[in-house]
């Protein structure tokens, strides 16, 4: 009896002994996850946990560094992959989380922090440092890419880098990278290109002893975006890595693909210094594409004063500021208030080549009409000619402005009584006409007329009237 009670007590004893490690561990979990510190008005509660980007594990004593508020804190996290740490704040801020740990990457993030709040930050997953671990692999399951040599090359017989070396490690699920007994063979092909020709090789290679894979990438003739393809068959399933790891930049400048042109074709900067004109300019190499980027383009001007150089962007696009100064231009066919732009750089065969755009500087507005006096019959009418322009008898800058008043009875006006101007050089843009008409069969009845034309905009303002009558 007492035989059978003692093992009965053992047995309970043993059950206990399994679970008590399990109930330690729950509470550790609510310890660790249950933060007992509370913010107030000048701080903030800043939580969150880190995982394995692998396994999903969690990665406990990380350090974890909080950045930009009073003071800087530097924390770790528990067993479970948690941390909680209380930051003192000015005010609501934007802080930085650093996190790292030995055989990891360390990973860098944002989080905006408000006073008298607990805030949670996104779960960071932590990559493991190719090599950190040791051990003995298992079968491949990952492949990334660890490097890329550079990330941009150019174009086929542009003189720049015309090749460059993509790195991969596989690994297995504890991220230990394959080594010398375990290779694996990688196969590599280009998933999408500009299509000009590029090429890899080798097209598959065996694992080193660190695990890596090494491929070459050499560019063609057009530039774009690569995305080279690493590819892992085995009896489990296919391995793929599909980073778009390469960008081919164009090459030098080719003069039929070289342009250039003004924002504004006509601006008010023949009599106000200071106005300015953006000067665009569009930049391609041999095969259309966009030359490389930082590509210098040299720019001079025969009116006001310009902005020296400029450097393309990655769509071969560049600009400077045209400004109105001294010396007012005049140009010997087109006369004054014409300036010629000129943009230059060097071509493949350090040639240089140039393109250059009109740009019209135009003035003060000058408004004049014929006839001046007139005397409209019972019923008839009487046709009007005005001119607007500058003093150079150039156009006005576009989005100006002319409108045409009549007043007076049984009178009505028709034909450019109400005008934009494009942005235009063009002559024609500154002679107008309208005719007035007397609507009513009123003989021997005068009554007064009077016609104002006014003009508004980026030249300024201007306005006449001239007087009449109608029968």
């Amino acid at each position: 009896m007492i035989k059978n009670a003692l093992s009965k007590l053992l047995r309970t004893l043993s059950v206990l002994l399994i679970f008590i490690p399990f109930f330690i561990q729950s509470c550790k979990f609510v310890s660790d996850t249950a933060s007992p510190i509370t913010a107030d008005s000048t701080s903030s509660v800043i939580t969150g946990n880190v995982t394995d980007y692998l396994s999903g594990q969690a990665v406990k004593n990380a350090t974890v560094k909080i950045l930009g508020a009073y003071q800087d804190v530097t924390t770790q996290t528990n067993d479970l992959g948690y941390y909680t740490s209380q930051v003192q704040l000015y005010n609501n801020s934007n802080l930085t989380i650093i996190i790292s740990k030995t055989g990891y990457i360390s990973d860098t993030s944002s989080i905006y922090a408000e006073l008298g709040k607990t805030v949670t930050a996104s779960t960071v997953q932590l990559s493991t440092v190719p090599g950190s671990h040791t051990g003995t692999p298992g079968n491949p399951v990952s492949i990334y890419i660890q490097s890329v040599t550079p990330a941009v090359i150019g174009v086929k017989e542009s003189g720049s880098q015309e090749t460059a070396q993509l790195v991969f490690v596989v690994q297995d699920s504890a991220g230990i990278p394959m080594d010398g007994d375990h290779t694996v063979k990688v196969i590599f092909s280009i998933g999408s290109g500009p299509g000009g020709g590029e090429f890899i090789s080798p097209p598959y290679i065996m694992t080193n002893k660190s695990g890596q894979a090494i491929v070459n990438l050499t560019s063609g003739t057009k530039a774009g975006a690569v995305q080279i393809i690493a590819e892992i068959d085995q009896a489990s399933g296919t391995i793929l890595s599909r980073p778009v790891g390469v960008t081919i930049h164009g090459g030098l400048p080719e003069i039929n693909h070289f342009s250039i042109s003004p924002a504004e074709h006509n601006f008010p900067g023949y009599d106000t210094y200071g106005v300015t004109d953006k000067i665009m300019v569009f930049v391609g190499d041999k095969y259309a594409n966009p030359v490389k980027p930082q590509t210098a383009i040299y720019f001079t001007t025969t009116g006001g004063i310009i902005e020296g150089s400029a450097l393309t962007d990655n769509q071969g696009i560049g600009s400077v500021n045209l400004i109105s100064a001294d010396p007012k231009p005049i140009d010997p066919t087109l006369g004054p208030g014409f300036g010629t732009i000129t943009a230059s750089t060097v071509d493949e065969n350090n040639t240089t080549i140039s393109k250059t755009t009109i740009v019209l500087f135009s003035g003060i507005p000058m408004l004049s009409i014929s006839p001046t006096t007139f005397n409209i019959p019972n019923g008839g009418a009487q046709n009007f000619n005005y001119t607007l322009m500058d003093e150079n008898g150039n156009p006005l800058a576009g989005g100006t402005s002319i409108t045409v008043t009549v007043g007076g009875t049984n009178v009505a006006a028709e034909g450019d009584v109400a005008v934009t101007l494009p942005d235009t050089q063009s002559k024609t843009w500154t002679n107008f006409g309208f005719t007035v008409y007397d609507t009513a069969d009123t003989i021997n009845v005068v009554n007064p007329v009077s016609i104002e034309v006014s003009t508004s905009g980026p030249n300024g303002g201007e306005h006449l009237t001239i007087s009449g009558t109608s029968r």
